[in-house]
């Protein structure tokens, strides 16, 4: 009897112990649900989730990129205006108060979507050494905040929450062990530049150099140029009068035209050569003014050119205003008439050409004419 009981009773412990297996399962089971469900409703789930910092040693007052990258089974974009993705990204603000704290800095914000894959980029300036903790966001809702669009409605009771992963942030001076300031190191220079400062120190000496030597030297340079300047202007002076002479023997005018307009010229060149007018002055005071104005020093040469040009100031006046006078009647006709014999005007020519060259001259010694 007593064994049947005990057998009896072994068998309804079993029996109670397999029931109470079986509501325990069962309640595991109803409690998993209720998390999943409890998860569902409150954040979206997240597959594949990687985060990557660049670079990977992070120092105070660098620029860091931190990069969390997962699959969505919804659109985050879902809703957000066009014209606010560029080539797959959004920008996001930097005004949420997870971004606003005072041992980092957030330059920028930003979600990619490449495929199915998001990725959100952050990059931030840490100000502090040690473990940098980022608070938890709404991503959801920062996406539609930023976009002022409000949420679908898929999307409305479902926030996103990104938590990141700690950033450790190192110490130079733990890394080297310096303790100590370093004292200040000169300034680095190029390759070269030694040759360089040098170079332009030289210049500069010779340029000191050639300014005092101009200075010193002024009175004569200055002298020098104005005589170089006098010079050209009286080389092209005479160039000018050869050339009109040339010019004046091809005329078709007559022997009074001819004799008024040799002596416009002749007149001008002296004028232009010697620096003083010869346009009214008598013809036979025109050698007199010649040696005035030189002082007498003067070539032999250069004295028969003003001898000649005298001559033919005399036989082109004597051209101009003897005509119908007394002393044009006189004979023979040929040695008083007031025109010119046949090839003198070539003769006129060449003598005030040869003329013009020698009181160009400037033989050494003798007076620069």
């Amino acid at each position: 009897m007593i064994s049947f009981f005990r057998h009896k009773a072994v068998f309804v412990l079993f029996l109670f112990a397999g029931i109470l297996s079986a509501e325990k399962q069962a309640f595991c089971e109803n409690a998993q649900d209720e998390l999943a469900s409890r998860n569902a409703s409150l954040n979206l789930a997240m597959e594949d989730v990687n985060q990557i910092l660049i670079p990977k040693e992070v120092y105070v007052g660098d620029t860091a990129e931190l990069r969390f990258s997962f699959n969505a089974p919804v659109d985050l974009f879902a809703g957000v205006p066009a014209e606010k993705i560029n080539d797959g990204e959004l920008l996001l603000s930097t005004e949420n108060p997870a971004f606003k704290m005072q041992n980092y800095d957030v330059k920028q914000i930003s979600l990619r979507l490449i495929g199915r894959t998001y990725t959100l980029s952050l990059v931030f300036v840490p100000w502090v050494t040690g473990s940098i903790k980022f608070p938890p966001f709404d991503l959801n809702a920062l996406i539609h905040s930023e976009t002022k669009v409000s949420i679908p409605e898929e999307l409305a009771d479902k926030p996103f929450v990104i938590e990141l992963q700690n950033v450790e942030v190192l110490s130079l001076v733990e890394k080297y062990d310096v303790i100590t300031l370093r004292p200040p190191l000169p300034p680095s220079l190029l390759p070269g530049t030694n040759y360089i400062v040098w170079s332009l120190i030289i210049l500069l000496v010779l340029l000191i150099f050639a300014v005092i030597f101009v200075l010193a030297k002024f009175p004569m340079l200055s002298e020098k140029f104005y005589s170089l300047s006098d010079s050209l202007a009286h080389v092209k002076n005479a160039r000018q009068a050869k050339h009109k002479i040339r010019a004046l023997l091809k005329k078709n005018c007559s022997d009074a035209e001819f004799a008024q307009q040799w002596q416009a010229i002749t007149r001008k060149y002296l004028s232009a050569r010697f620096s003083t007018p010869f346009n009214s002055i008598a013809t036979n005071s025109i050698a007199k003014r010649i040696m005035n104005v030189t002082g007498n020093f003067m070539s032999g040469e250069q004295e028969d050119s003003v001898i000649s040009l005298t001559s033919l100031f005399t036989r082109t006046d004597y051209i101009r205003f003897a005509k119908d006078s007394i002393d044009s009647k006189l004979l023979p006709a040929e040695e008083h008439e007031a025109a010119f014999y046949p090839g003198e005007k070539e003769v006129i020519a060449k003598l005030t050409i040869d003329a013009i060259s020698n009181l160009e001259a400037n033989p050494k010694g003798e007076f620069a004419l």
